[in-house]
């Protein structure tokens, strides 16, 4: 973890699981459209808007519509190391002891079908994200159809055309999303699971398993410090006066506003993304690094007297 190190000092990093010490690490994104994206909530065939001020109504994407997504990938990624039980499903912990893997530990998580009321909290805090031009701006509502068996509209059983038109609002491609996620109390390799979780994931919203890689996310910068900076999608969202929006822009807005609040505690994402990208293509190193999560899951379990139960 020496090249880790280099770039985020060590003592913003726990050895044990169970410390709960000053200093955090905040990771800045650029997440930004790569095919259509749907974001929707209580209406079907609307995007989730905000008006944060006078001028614009701008798309919401809730924490949870991104954590959710990544926390998933998470889980595969663990599967593919065996550090997870392999009754372990999304949402679904039978037993209080499958709690011991590193993606619980880090997304948190609850025990959700025994007799135990076990929850591990997360070490991670999502940011809600914010565009940055008016939802009219950077929609499209497009009318489908459900098609029978037949490919038509054409209602075999009731020999007339079927009434099942229906219309989604999609996000288009290339609109950027200023976002933010802290990390507190991680061991480097939780941090770097962390790291592949949001590096890897492309797929978000609804209908993903139909549209596919949607979303693309860029590592703009990590600041760390003692207590967090209160920078967010919103505030960057809200102060936004460029007329020009686009990748460049937007990086450089995201850059200026953590080097403003971090200073010398500021590293370019470049950097942290090429280690991850140096480790994620070395299968030996991943699984040591995997191997040395879970170990530290299961003592840190052990420790807070959930492993061992009877």
């Amino acid at each position: 973890m020496k090249e880790l190190f280099d770039l985020i000092p060590e003592k913003f990093f726990v050895k044990d699981l169970k410390q709960n010490q000053l200093g955090h690490i905040k990771l800045a994104f650029l997440r930004h459209t790569t095919g259509n994206l749907i974001i929707r909530s209580n209406y079907a065939d609307e995007t989730i808007t905000f008006k944060i001020d006078d001028r614009r109504d701008v798309v919401e994407i809730p924490a949870r519509k991104l954590k959710s997504k990544e926390k998933l990938l998470g889980l595969r990624i663990c599967r593919e190391f065996k550090v997870v039980d392999e009754s372990v499903r999304y949402n679904v912990i039978k037993d209080s002891k499958h709690l011991a893997n590193p993606n619980s530990v880090l997304f948190g998580d609850s025990v959700t079908e025994s007799g135990d009321a076990i929850a591990l909290s997360s070490r991670v805090m999502y940011d809600w994200a914010y565009s940055l031009r008016d939802v009219s701006q950077i929609t499209d509502t497009l009318q489908h159809n459900a098609l029978s068996e037949g490919g038509t509209m054409f209602n075999e059983e009731e020999g007339k055309l079927r009434q099942s038109l229906f219309q989604t609002q999609y996000i288009k491609p290339g609109v950027c999303f200023p976002h933010f996620i802290t990390a507190e109390n991680v061991s480097p390799e939780l941090f770097l699971h962390l790291l592949f979780c949001t590096l890897e994931q492309n797929r978000y919203g609804a209908q993903s398993t139909t549209t596919g890689a949607n979303l693309q996310n860029v590592l703009v910068g990590v600041g760390y410090g003692n207590f967090e900076s209160p920078i967010n999608s919103y505030t960057l969202s809200k102060n936004w006066d460029n007329q020009d929006v686009n990748y460049q822009t937007v990086s450089q807005a995201i850059t200026q506003a953590m080097q403003n609040a971090y200073g010398n505690q500021f590293i370019p994402g470049e950097t942290l993304t090429k280690f991850a990208d140096s480790l994620w293509t070395d299968m030996d190193k991943l699984k040591q690094i995997y191997a040395t999560a879970h170990k530290s899951c299961i003592d840190y379990l052990t420790k807070i007297k959930i492993m061992g139960k009877k």
